[in-house]
């Protein structure tokens, strides 16, 4: 099941529920009636869950396989701070990154008991690029930069699911392991998603010369 389907059914419940709360409350008063009200009132509530839920979920993305998810290339612009190209689905976006080391983050939903069984696939969103320095003390003492990639704007399905011991048992939210290089100038990598997290791969010469030196 793709991802579009989840949304969509999630929006048809939505409407469902606002269409049954309408109803019962213009039907009856609900002053007189408050068990009905009562009904009428908690499904528009669900339905303004479900309808929420569903334009977070459509902020993911379906993980098939192995997925290129965003490519990026770094320019020098003094000591320890690089300006990066991000390209994601074909839009790029510009970056300041301080330090030695680039780390992009991404959440990750995957789907547990019923819902895996269903068939639909593990989601995952591109969450924050952020500089890294190589040692201790720069990074207590040196300027950081940290730039937003993705954010929940009514619900946060993801957050609902950490926090929540019974949705639990439905998906497991969880931070995609991090993937992270060394910085250097007109270096080139693409990151890729798994199933068990984001990998990095060098572009060019330069990205592969820098990350030879720096496991070296």
């Amino acid at each position: 099941m793709s991802l579009m389907l989840l949304v969509c059914a999630l929006t048809l419940l939505a409407i469902g529920l606002l269409v049954l709360a309408f109803r019962l409350l213009f039907s009856l008063p609900v002053l007189k009636h408050f068990a009905q009200g009562a009904v009428a009132l908690s499904a528009a509530l669900l339905a303004g869950v479900a309808l929420f839920s569903a334009w977070d979920l459509y902020s993911y993305r379906a993980l098939l396989e192995e997925t290129p998810v965003a490519e990026l290339v770094f320019h020098r612009q003094a000591p320890q701070q690089y300006r990066v190209e991000l390209r994601v689905d074909d839009q790029v976006q510009e970056f300041v990154l301080n330090g030695d080391q680039w780390q992009l983050d991404a959440r990750m939903i995957k789907w547990q008991s019923v819902v895996a069984r269903l068939g639909v696939d593990p989601l995952f969103r591109l969450e924050r690029l952020s500089g890294r320095y190589a040692t201790v003390s720069d990074e207590l003492n040196k300027p950081r930069s940290v730039h937003a990639l993705g954010e929940s704007r009514a619900v946060d399905l993801w957050h609902w699911l950490r926090q929540n011991e019974r949705l639990a048992q439905f998906a497991d939210a969880d931070y995609g392991s991090a993937a992270y290089l060394p910085m250097a100038d007109g270096a080139r990598f693409q990151v890729s998603m798994t199933s068990f997290g984001l990998i990095a791969r060098p572009l060019n010469d330069a990205a592969a010369v820098a990350v030879a030196e720096w496991s070296s």
